[in-house]
């Protein structure tokens, strides 16, 4: 399965959207993030997929050039003030440490990190040693809940067996562990 199907797979994920409003500025679309408080050129925050907060509910669709969202059912113009989100991207290093995962360890790390209060959008930076072909080695994940910051260090082997074993450890000190074999 690949990265995108697997994410179709797991329930919502908290904090996997920026969010945002948008407002048309010198003939261009320009969003204001609500967390961080910048503002941007739409079209260079999205690949593409958009949500916009209209009637009680968020619509799933496409950003055109002329400031249109396609929705498959039709084409919805942005209007200044418009309530817009899009999911977080995930760094290169982090993207393929995940879709290097087997199916089975990708779902049981998920399960075992939302019990722990992070999300898979929570990562501030992925050390991936598997992109440089090693076949053992140590991965390093941080994550930041707004709460907590967490190290997630990934011990693995691969070959003719492949053998995962998951520490996270808390910024308040606690630790976890968590082992898949196979």
């Amino acid at each position: 399965m690949n990265i995108e199907q697997r994410l179709q797979c797991i329930t919502e994920q908290q904090r996997a959207y920026i969010q945002g409003t948008v407002e048309f500025v010198n003939d261009e679309w320009v969003f204001f993030d609500e967390e961080e408080e910048e503002a941007s050129l739409l079209e260079e925050m999205t690949e593409g997929k958009i949500e916009v907060f209209r009637y009680g509910q968020w619509l799933h669709g496409y950003l055109r050039e002329n400031g249109t969202v396609d929705t498959g059912i039709g084409m919805l113009p942005l209007q200044t003030g418009d309530r817009v989100r899009f999911h977080k991207r995930f760094s290169y290093a982090y993207q393929e440490w995940l879709a290097a995962l087997p199916d089975h360890t990708f779902f049981q790390f998920v399960q075992w990190l939302n019990k722990l209060g992070f999300s898979l959008y929570d990562c501030l930076y992925c050390y991936n040693g598997l992109l440089f072909a090693k076949y053992t080695g140590v991965n390093f994940i941080i994550y930041d809940n707004t709460e907590l910051i967490s190290n997630v260090q990934h011990y693995y082997e691969r070959g003719n067996t492949y053998k995962d074993h998951f520490e996270i450890t808390f910024n308040n000190g606690e630790r976890f562990i968590c082992t898949q074999l196979g």
